[in-house]
């Protein structure tokens, strides 16, 4: 198996994993311009958002079988950089044979490079597997709830009365 960088290439057959990923969590993929976006996204300079793709070692045609995403965002009380795990996906037939460990590993190393101390990220509460995982790598959990607000909800609520 090999890993490697993003390459603009990759885009259609990234968005076939993301669609994979987000049906293994019990959600959907917006169907929309993302190869626009993500075009954008992980090849402006600077990137906005970094990719890593595995596929077989040997093969004379990339068939991607997992990828990683991350972005470097900066912590309000630390004041320090880290980095932002975003998505992080292997197909289930590859799973359980250090794939997922090499790629954290080429994290740990861009994070490194970014001066960051730190990556962060977050899982389902069901996905038992990819906590048993992290927690084998050494990971620790948090306890914080993420939440998420629609662009335009706030305005909509407060202009709402009730």
């Amino acid at each position: 198996m090999k890993v490697r960088p993003l390459h603009p290439d990759d885009l259609t057959q990234l968005r076939l994993l993301c669609t994979e990923h987000a049906e293994y969590e019990g959600a959907a993929v917006e169907d929309s311009d993302q190869a626009q976006r993500w075009s954008f996204a992980f090849f402006a300079s600077p990137p906005q958002l970094y990719g890593w793709v595995c596929s077989e070692s040997g093969a004379a045609v990339d068939v991607l079988e997992g990828y990683m995403t991350a972005s470097v965002a900066m912590s309000t009380w630390s004041a320090k950089p880290y980095v932002f795990l975003d998505c992080i996906y292997l197909k289930p037939r590859i799973r359980r044979h250090g794939v997922g460990k090499i790629m954290l590993s080429l994290l740990e190393e861009f994070a490194c490079g970014r001066g960051c101390q730190e990556i962060q990220w977050q899982t389902i509460p069901s996905n038992k597997t990819a906590a048993a995982f992290y927690k084998s790598i050494g990971a620790v959990p948090l306890t914080k709830t993420r939440w998420t607000l629609r662009v335009g909800q706030l305005i909509r609520t407060a202009e709402t009365p009730t």
